[in-house]
């Protein structure tokens, strides 16, 4: 729980009252590219591609800043397809792409967070499915809408315990069954 804390921008009344009295790593956080809508408007293209580089350039100067003034290599960049609490803000296929790139090239994992946006609700089973990634995320997490709560990832960084992570839903067997059923449906 203290590491999901640690990654929210939420800074509101609503939901700020979750890090009352709970400490928080004291982690790097890029801003975010604040589009133009709509985003595929050919009048808006300029102007978001520039949004988009200067946010890109922002992870990149943080991951760096990070490792040579302190010491600390960062693990993972952790992006929400749809910034839900922290605004509205959506990311464009380029940015995700570029990304990617950026933390393959820099030994970083990326994590996408789809606890909001997963689940079948944007027209995808994974928001980030419309990206197009040319490689896939490291990891993705999830919760909420699927009545279970987890994380998928590659092989190489198989769990060697389960049931230890806690979150919303907890992952129990219960709830990794009320999904199973849930992704029958949603094929149907």
């Amino acid at each position: 729980m203290l590491g999901s804390l640690s990654t929210t921008r939420n800074t509101n009344k609503v939901g700020s009252f979750r890090k009352v009295d709970i400490p928080s790593f004291d982690w790097p956080m890029a801003d975010p590219p604040e589009y133009r809508y709509p985003v595929d408007d050919p009048s808006n293209e300029e102007y978001n591609r520039q949004k988009d580089l200067a946010s890109l350039r922002d992870v990149r100067e943080k991951i760096e800043l990070w490792k040579t003034d302190k010491g600390i290599e960062i693990a993972a960049v952790v992006l929400e397809p749809i910034q839900s609490a922290g605004g509205d803000h959506h990311i464009t296929s380029f940015f995700a792409n570029e990304l990617r790139k950026l933390t393959k090239d820099m030994g970083v994992y990326m994590i996408i967070d789809e606890v909001h946006t997963g689940i079948a609700c944007t027209g995808k089973f994974w928001a980030h499915e419309w990206w197009n990634l040319y490689a896939p995320p490291d990891f993705v997490t999830f919760s909420k809408k699927a009545h279970a709560s987890g994380f998928y990832y590659p092989d190489e960084f198989k769990a060697k315990f389960a049931y230890r992570h806690f979150n919303t839903w907890m992952g129990d067997p219960v709830r990794a069954l009320l999904m199973a059923k849930m992704n029958e449906l949603i094929k149907d």
